[in-house]
């Protein structure tokens, strides 16, 4: 899998090279990061990790548009080298993708990455893509997804079509890593609904527009489930994951009214048991040059709330609340640092993060990230990650 994403990435720029020496822009970016994350508690497992981990990350990226506009493409790579945990060693293909406008009928195909949604604390209507559960520093970390889309921008809109298949699995770290469940997932026998499996179709639309001071977003999908159950294997000792087919509609709407913004996300699922509903809603209040110092401080506030039964995949976020402040320094270093907590509502167990982010020099970032959890009792959740709190720092040469 490492050595066929690596060699796709290499054939792809060697397409993009060509491209450019006839007429257009290409251009080459990314970054090399160094990052050491320290765990203050032994984990759970004797056979985990015990305090520190380290690794290397690259994020290499080259793009090239045509001379009048209309002719794009763009490939992104991901690669991650851990030093203590062999299974989070990985290469990725995030996109890879050639795209071109016919008059406002913008045509797509290849591996890319799609962002819905407007909420802070969780993206209920983003699924297009899987998410990388080997990138724990980064919750936003996404797989890329191959595709065929057709989207037109017009007045009244913008209408996306998209056409998927190779479905990406979830990964998790492995025995000697954290943040893990208490058995291994067998992910190399997961099990799916439909009979082609990986290849299975799947199929979404998007229709999205701003109306004055609301930014309104319908979504509807049809497919293999991001997200899977875990059933155990027979000797009941490990979990083999299950992915449903799925049947989703989803509403975001973003309200902006000067300095709040009031959000919703909404969806309605049908293929994991029971239909069920699931709503993440809240404002974000900025204020504005705080106390004359120039820094902005944006306050956060949002409900969630997620219906589903127990034959549904499991979710920490069924009846939550989440609090968080963000900063913006709105120095030369692009200063900016963002807290929250998610609180459950039902027994009190508490996830912190923190995140902090500053050039120190041209070409150099540095990041910091903090995740504790609190109150994580036999009931919670998060009961099986108790011990898992950490603190990681990373240093980023981009060129």
């Amino acid at each position: 899998m490492t050595y066929s994403v690596l060699r796709n990435f290499l054939l792809a720029g060697s397409v993009l090279v060509p491209l450019s020496a006839g007429a257009g822009e290409l251009d080459v970016s990314g970054y090399i990061g160094g990052e050491v994350t320290v765990f203050p508690r032994e984990g759970l497992y004797a056979d985990q990790l015990k305090h520190l981990q380290a690794g290397v990350t690259a994020r290499p990226e080259i793009s090239w548009s045509s001379e009048d506009r209309n002719t794009s493409a763009t490939i992104i790579g991901f690669g991650r080298y851990d030093h203590a945990d062999e299974k989070r060693n990985h290469v990725d293909l995030r996109e890879a993708w050639l795209a071109h406008d016919f008059d406002g009928i913008e045509v797509l195909a290849g591996v890319n990455k799609l962002f819905w949604g407007v909420t802070e604390s969780r993206h209920l209507v983003d699924i297009i893509n899987q998410s990388d559960a080997l990138e724990y520093n980064n919750r936003d970390a996404k797989l890329g997804q191959a595709m065929f889309s057709v989207t037109a921008r017009q007045d009244w809109g913008d209408l996306a079509l998209i056409a998927m298949t190779g479905f990406r699995e979830l990964d998790f770290p492995g025995p000697d890593g954290r943040l893990r469940p208490g058995l291994t997932v067998d992910t190399d026998n997961a099990v799916f609904e439909h009979s082609a499996e990986h290849w299975a179709p799947d199929f979404a639309v998007r229709y999205s527009n701003t109306f004055g001071d609301v930014d309104l977003g319908l979504s509807a999908f049809h497919g293999t489930s991001r997200e899977a159950r875990f059933v155990l294997n027979t000797g009941n000792d490990t979990l083999v994951p299950y992915y449903d087919r799925i049947s989703q509609l989803g509403l975001d709407v973003q309200y902006t009214a000067d300095s709040l913004l009031l959000k919703f996300e909404g969806i309605i699922r049908k293929g994991h048991g029971d239909t069920f509903g699931a709503v993440v809603t809240g404002a974000e209040y900025t204020l504005y040059q705080l106390a004359g110092t120039g820094m902005d401080l944006g306050l956060i506030a949002e409900y969630l709330y997620d219906g589903r039964d127990d034959s549904a995949p499991i979710t920490p976020y069924d009846n939550d609340v989440f609090v968080g402040l963000r900063l913006a320094m709105n120095d030369t270093q692009d200063t900016s640092a963002l807290v929250g907590a998610s609180i459950d509502l039902d027994d009190g167990a508490m996830g912190v993060r923190a995140e902090f982010e500053r050039r120190i020099m041209d070409g150099l970032t540095f990041e910091a990230d903090i995740q504790y959890f609190v109150n994580a009792d036999k009931d919670s959740d998060s009961y099986g990650f108790r011990r898992d709190s950490y603190a990681s720092i990373t240093l980023k040469k981009h060129f």
